[in-house]
């Protein structure tokens, strides 16, 4: 009986505005490439107010509706279709009187329209609410006109009408927000608001967040037309932020139950903007004056290459705040000031994760930890985090580091031993990255594994990325004091762009936070190894660490060619190994390093045979087939190198012995056919069951839940040695932006 479970996922929010909401349950759902992810920074207790669905808008013209069902999975129960360009923005009512009868859900898309949806509860450049004390719904969009558009519903004629123009802004409108005065707390803070009013805040890319108050008034009987209409006017102009203001949300209402039992509904003032300045601000009304004022102010990322915010959402309670960057992580702050004193704000450990395609993975020789590589331009490091809590052993995996943030999109890694790699990427140049010691002691503090710290005094205690630079710098205890006197003389830290080296030898004691993996975790660069005239696809490391061996994309012969590398002394061997006529997919060493397996687009594998103490040509040539009908994607070999196996887009995997091993010739002893085309291929690291000793016999062990894979694209799988009986782990990476863990029990 084999059982899959997921370990964990790592996968970056959408890089997009409004990609994200935080519901009573606690469950912060957000925008994944095409998939909906589900993060639970806390347990939400005890509040009164529950989600009723979720509503997603999407690239692909609709928008979706999601609930639970009793098994408490999330199924899509509508879908919602007509428009003809993507839904860039959705509106859901809030309100304390919400009729659960009929509702109303309203999506904007870029086709310049918004439809209006009637459901028989759950806001972004459209908000919708209901007019003071009254069951009419009333909706504001915002425009890349500048103006805000309020609509009020017509019950007679069943549409909306556009009823005013709030003018003001003098850019985009980027996100609207209502909330309704309940008057409980603030009483006095801002006496032009009476309880039942609207407040509604906007956000611009002119900088500003204004607040407009929407009232009812009786008009004078000269004038009046209909028994009642609404005032709509500016109220509080907001000034703080640098750049454009791409978020504004108020704090979520709650129910407060009174003394006699009775339950009350209030709305708190305050509100929290989201801007490309790197900055996040709560706002709230002074008690005495009234006067809006910025009551903190969180972010200010510093050296990072990357722009602002795109979006922050308060929690159920208020007293934790997530915000997601436009790098795809998240940020997570929680409210001190019962303890510390008023707005007294810490950050807390965050989820993160690529916001583009995972390209390649690979286990460091000991498989201690996981590296990605992906086309947003990073390597990332996973770890487990093992620490006990309450007398309970916890261990949860995160990212502990980010060793290059690079200029080009990353496809290929590998590692040359514990502590080093090597990447590939659209530069054409393999780079060599090597472990700083702070990372190495993080490292074996938050796994608990002493092994770490074998032999790294002599390792510089971390890396900097100089300004205009591609190229990590080394940075060594000694270089604290230059720094210092250079400051002195009056010169400035001008070596470094990021962190200081007092900040880089820290050892963290937790994962780390955003912030601190842009600037602190880098890895100095040692070599950079050149030859290649088109852009990197493929990078494998012999198991002794002596030999790398790499492939570009290729058009013709002359460029196909794996070039190979000697690590001890960077230099590329003067026979390099030419077999194919186009691009080599992938380049495999066995694990006892005599051969060297290369696939390609010209549908031929190709096996190389190691020269021992030939350094002008390590490996030669041997044997090559063409073995499919499609380009072959992936190979491997499996753990005693007896057979290898082949994926091929033509929808089949094949797999391949030596009959004699005198002979360096092999032949398929087996092909497996698949319902689409094999991109990624791995053999586990130790033999499962002695029955697959039967090569001419091979059948479906096990198949993965839906659930568990991934949306698209596979483009990598390794897996972990074992670390005890009757278990493995399977790491993968693919264009759905994530990495994933699973757990095999067999």
């Amino acid at each position: 009986m084999v059982k899959v479970t997921s370990e964990f996922i790592s996968i970056g929010c959408n890089r997009t505005a409004h990609a994200a909401c935080w519901g009573y349950s606690g469950l912060v759902a957000f925008g994944a490439d095409k998939l909906i992810a589900l993060y639970l920074p806390l347990v939400c207790h005890g509040d009164k107010l529950q989600d009723v669905a979720l509503v997603s808008g999407s690239a692909d013209c609709t928008a979706k509706l999601w609930k639970k069902n009793k098994e408490g999975q999330w199924i899509n129960s509508a879908t919602m279709s007509g428009h003809t360009g993507s839904v860039e923005t959705i509106a859901c009512m809030r309100a304390h009187s919400i009729k659960t009868e009929t509702d109303m859900i309203i999506t904007g898309s870029s086709d310049g329209t918004i439809r209006v949806w009637e459901r028989r509860v759950i806001d972004d450049n459209s908000a919708l609410s209901y007019l003071p004390n009254s069951e009419v719904p009333i909706m504001a969009s915002g425009h890349t006109d500048k103006l805000i558009s309020i609509y009020i519903y017509q019950v007679n004629t069943n549409e909306f009408k556009k009823m005013h123009t709030l003018q003001g802004h003098d850019n985009w409108v980027r996100d609207l927000s209502f909330a309704t005065y309940t008057g409980q707390h603030e009483v006095n803070a801002n006496n032009s608001f009476e309880k039942g009013d609207l407040m509604l805040a906007s956000a611009s890319q002119d900088k500003y967040i204004r607040l407009w108050k929407i009232s009812p008034h009786t008009p004078s009987p000269k004038k009046q037309v209909e028994e009642r209409t609404e005032d709509s006017g500016l109220n509080t102009l907001l000034m703080g932020h640098d750049d454009w203001v791409f978020s504004v949300q108020w704090q979520k209402p709650f129910v407060q139950a009174d003394v006699d039992g009775s339950k009350t509904f209030i709305q708190p003032m305050r509100l929290i903007s989201a801007s490309i300045d790197k900055s996040m601000m709560i706002w709230s009304p002074e008690a005495t004056t009234g006067v809006w004022v910025n009551e903190v102010r969180m972010g200010d990322i510093g050296g990072s290459t990357y722009l602002g915010f795109c979006g922050a959402l308060f929690s159920p309670d208020g007293k934790h705040i997530v915000s997601h960057g436009a790098n795809g992580s998240f940020h997570l702050w929680k409210d001190n000031s019962e303890v510390k004193g008023e707005n007294n704000w810490s950050p807390k450990v965050a989820i993160s994760g690529h916001f583009k395609s995972v390209e390649s993975l690979a286990w460091d020789p000991k498989s201690r930890y996981l590296l990605s590589a992906s086309l947003d331009q990073t390597t990332r490091l996973f770890a487990p985090w093992n620490r006990k809590e309450n007398g309970t052993t916890i261990s949860t995996w995160h990212e502990m580091g980010r060793p290059q943030v690079h200029g080009y999109d990353i496809k290929c890694i590998a590692f040359v031993h514990d502590y080093q790699f090597v990447s590939g990427a659209d530069e054409k140049v393999l780079r060599i990255f090597d472990a700083p010691k702070s990372s190495v002691e993080s490292l074996a503090t938050l796994t608990g594994d002493d092994s770490f710290r074998e032999n790294i005094t002599s390792r510089p205690i971390g890396a900097n990325l100089p300004a205009l630079g591609l190229s990590n710098k080394a940075v060594f205890e000694g270089d604290v004091g230059e720094e210092e006197t250079d400051i002195s003389n009056g010169l400035g830290s001008h070596a470094y762009t990021s962190a200081t080296p007092e900040n880089l030898a820290e050892v963290m004691q937790h994962p780390p936070y955003e912030e601190h993996l842009l600037q602190h975790t880098l890895w100095p660069e040692v070599e950079k190894l050149y030859g290649h005239l088109y852009e990197l696809i493929s990078v494998d490391v012999s198991h002794d660490g002596k030999y790398i061996a790499s492939s570009c994309k290729a058009a013709t012969a002359e460029h196909a060619i794996v070039r190979l590398f000697n690590a001890s002394t960077w230099k590329e061997a003067k026979s390099p190994i030419d077999a194919h006529s186009l691009t080599v997919t992938r380049t495999r060493f066995s694990h006892n390093d005599r051969w060297l397996l290369t696939v390609s687009r010209d549908r031929l594998w190709a096996i190389s045979e190691r020269n021992v103490g030939d350094e002008e040509m390590p490996y030669k040539l041997v044997a090559k087939n063409k073995a499919h009908a499609r380009i072959i994607w992936d190979c491997s070999w499996s753990h005693d190198d007896k057979l290898f196996v082949t994926g091929s887009r033509d929808k089949t995997v094949k797999i391949w012995i030596q009959p004699d091993e005198a002979v360096p010739n092999w032949t398929c002893v087996h092909t497996i056919k698949c319902e689409e085309a094999v991109t990624a291929v791995d053999f586990a690291s130790t033999l499962i069951d002695e029955n697959t000793q039967q090569l001419d016999k091979w059948e479906l062990w096990h198949q993965f839940d839906e659930r568990l894979c991934h949306f698209g694209v596979v483009r990598s799988l390794t897996w972990r040695k074992i670390t005890h009986d009757g278990q493995l782990q399977l790491a993968s990476g693919g264009e759905d932006h994530s990495v994933r863990l699973f757990n095999v029990e067999y």
